[in-house]
């Protein structure tokens, strides 16, 4: 069971993480007014997968942790 939940999980991060990704790559202008050139677009976009792999490195070691220690 808890291998199921963790790929739902993931899976949802997953669908969330490209939403955003799509939301950051076609909008014109930011929440401030100013407007997204490519290279704006690709420095937010950079940033935001940063944070995202870096989530990921953290559940994947809780994730490796916590089985190693059940097993």
């Amino acid at each position: 069971m808890v291998g199921k939940s963790w790929k739902t999980f993931q899976i949802i991060q997953l669908v969330i993480f490209l939403i955003v990704s799509v939301f950051l790559l076609v909008r014109t202008v930011d929440g401030h007014g100013a407007v997204q050139t490519l290279e704006v677009r690709l420095i937010s976009f950079a940033v935001w997968a940063l944070f995202y792999l870096g989530v990921l490195a953290i559940e994947w070691l809780t994730y490796l942790i916590t089985r190693h220690f059940n097993h």
